[in-house]
């Protein structure tokens, strides 16, 4: 398999895991991933952020073993492989092979499927917030309009 495959393939089935187990997990009175609002004061290492919408960002963590496979023949390539995954070919070519293996380690912002039932409360909570800073942002003019009219 090659790296672009691997790591496609890898963050679509996170993805695809989360969301068919937030159904179940809901059912038995959990949620898996809620919308919620961090502090940065309180995040998690692997917690990157969280976008307004309340959808949680964390850092995926890559560390693979990768072969880089050069064949220099009629079917001239070069090839990043996961290691551990076998690639079997038809056919006989007459090539000279050499590869290399190396380590790479690297991290990926995702942000993960929110649990539906936990982002509909949190968009009324945040309209509830949004209310009561309207009726005090009102309040606040009003004071500030009455005693400049008091001194006028």
């Amino acid at each position: 398999m090659e790296l672009k495959e691997y790591i496609a393939e890898t963050l679509v089935q996170i993805s695809a895991g989360i969301e068919a187990a937030q159904n179940e997990c809901r059912d038995c009175g959990g949620f898996i991933n809620p919308a919620h609002r961090v502090s940065s004061k309180g995040s998690v290492e692997s917690h990157f952020g969280v976008l307004p919408s309340g959808q949680n960002i964390f850092l995926v963590d890559f560390d693979v073993a990768i072969t880089v496979v050069e064949e220099n023949g009629s079917d001239v390539s070069g090839k990043l492989k996961v290691c551990g995954v076998i690639d079997i070919g038809g056919g006989v070519e007459q090539s000279n092979t050499s590869s290399a293996t190396n380590k790479v380690s690297f991290k990926v912002p995702m942000a993960l499927p929110v649990d539906a039932v936990s982002e509909d409360i949190l968009k009324k909570q945040d309209e509830k917030v949004n209310q009561r800073r309207a009726l005090q942002r009102r309040a606040m003019e009003n004071n500030s309009k009455d005693r400049f009219n008091s001194f006028v």
